[in-house]
């Protein structure tokens, strides 16, 4: 206990700390901003728009707004249908009620307010790449340089009754119906008194073994037996079975294979039955249209009522119907500079580019730490190109892989040294939380963490608008 306590005091004069130093880069700021609003003009003469708050769009007005040093004759716009800023590594642990579903959503006003660039909160309905215009649902915007960050949808692979039924896993709200979903089942399953019925209940699908898939089943497996089986003593461990299906050979395939075995005999180790080379053919649901059970393509019949999706994405509507060539999963194809050829001051990143490593041709990831790299690059191109300097091919670095396996478990490879275990799982922890927006988000990550060493996790059922 003494050791809790001492931890805790050093982590709120950490954080005390971290407010003093934020306090005066925010006054700062914010003067600036300040006075780049009084001396705009009404018409700039280049505007530039960026669509998506996510990593990529973000880091994008970001960098434009330090690069451009509140240039007044040029307007940033970033676009989003949601006010925040989604840290997206955290939602697997909100699925796993060890961190509050609102800490990780970061008010992109609070941003804008210490930064030069406009934010406008509207869905995108449509682009006229011929007429850079960005229609949207309460207006429309002109503009001279254009990013594409939109980020992307669950991809169901066209199989309709799978979307009917499944749990979606791409935002906040997917997040807490999750935890709310494996909440309602154990809710239900202590007052079932048939063994077969109770075995369904308890039984959860997860269908995809790459990152997102494997650190939600991990998640998921923590939040259940180190609290919902603690509240519901009617519930025998036995009785509770996690199933992980993967149609590759491997559990992270895009990864390095020593990940994928170390990730493979983690989750064995904690009771998750990993299925490979395995994949869903076909829910099936009773008269009423609930989900009773899936298939597999060999046959087999799962009995269960929860069917948790992570196997694939794709763009949103919006970009697949763009007049440009396309890759994976609709992905825009992008240059060695990050434009969509044939249309100048047009850029692609994160979801919606299908871009390469150009020194290997590797197809890079669409996750959060290469979203964050590119728009670095999107970021200097465009600088570049208002200038009238050439612009600079991409150079992409992998800095490494990070995968959260649960508590106090991880397996990293960074540049080539692997990780496994409490060391790997400390090093994710201080990565992502370093990568947090704000004092506040950090503030508040710390105490769920901080909360998670000293209590056991919310299991009060939660809504998110």
């Amino acid at each position: 206990m003494a050791g809790r306590l001492i931890r805790g005091l050093l982590l709120a004069l950490g954080i005390a700390w971290l407010y003093f130093l934020t306090s005066r880069t925010q006054r700062f700021n914010r003067a600036k901003v300040a006075r780049w609003y009084r001396t705009r003009p009404e018409v700039p003469k280049r505007r530039i728009v960026v669509l998506g708050a996510g990593f990529g769009g973000l880091y994008t007005t970001m960098h434009l707004a330090d690069a451009l040093r509140a240039d007044p004759r040029v307007e940033i716009t970033l676009v989003d249908r949601n006010n925040f800023h989604l840290f997206t590594p955290l939602l697997t642990t909100v699925a796993g009620g060890l961190v509050d579903s609102q800490h990780v959503a970061y008010p992109v006003r609070r941003l804008e307010r210490t930064n030069t660039f406009l934010f406008r909160e509207s869905n995108v309905i449509g682009i006229d790449l011929d007429k850079k215009m960005v229609r949207l649902e309460d207006g429309h915007l002109t503009y001279d340089y254009l990013v594409f960050a939109l980020g992307s949808v669950t991809n169901f692979f066209g199989m309709k009754n799978v979307e009917r039924l499944a749990f979606p896993f791409k935002n906040l709200r997917d997040a807490v119906r999750v935890r709310n979903e494996v909440i309602s089942r154990f809710e239900e399953a202590i007052w079932e008194s048939d063994p077969a019925r109770r075995r369904q209940l308890l039984t959860f699908v997860f269908c995809g073994g790459g990152a997102t898939g494997v650190e939600l089943a991990a998640a998921v497996h923590d939040f259940i037996f180190e609290s919902l089986i603690e509240e519901h003593p009617g519930v025998e461990r036995n009785e509770v079975r996690l199933v992980l299906v993967e149609a590759h050979r491997r559990l992270l395939p895009t990864h390095d294979p020593y990940l994928s075995i170390v990730t493979h005999n983690k989750l064995l180790s904690k009771g998750v039955d990993v299925r490979l080379g395995t994949r869903i053919a076909s829910p099936i649901e009773d008269d009423s249209g609930r989900l009773t059970a899936v298939e597999t393509h060999t046959g087999e019949i799962i009995p269960t009522r929860t069917l948790i999706w992570t196997a694939g994405i794709e763009v949103s509507d919006v970009i697949s119907t763009l007049p440009v060539q396309k890759g994976r999963g609709g992905a825009i194809m992008v240059d060695e500079y990050l434009g969509v050829p044939g249309y100048q001051g047009v850029y692609a990143l994160g979801d919606n580019a299908a871009a390469r490593d150009p020194r290997t041709g590797v197809a890079l990831s669409p996750d959060a730490k290469v979203a964050v790299q590119l728009a670095r690059w999107v970021a200097k191109n465009i600088v570049n190109e208002m200038n009238g300097r050439p612009r600079v091919q991409f150079k992409y670095e992998h800095m490494g892989d990070l995968v959260l396996l649960g508590t106090n478990a991880a397996v990293a490879d960074i540049k080539g040294v692997k990780l496994s275990g409490l060391p790997a799982f400390l090093l994710w922890r201080s990565f992502y939380f370093w990568r947090l927006l704000g004092f506040e988000s950090k503030a508040r990550i710390a105490w769920d963490y901080l909360y998670g060493l000293l209590a056991e996790r919310d299991t009060a059922k939660t809504e998110v608008a």
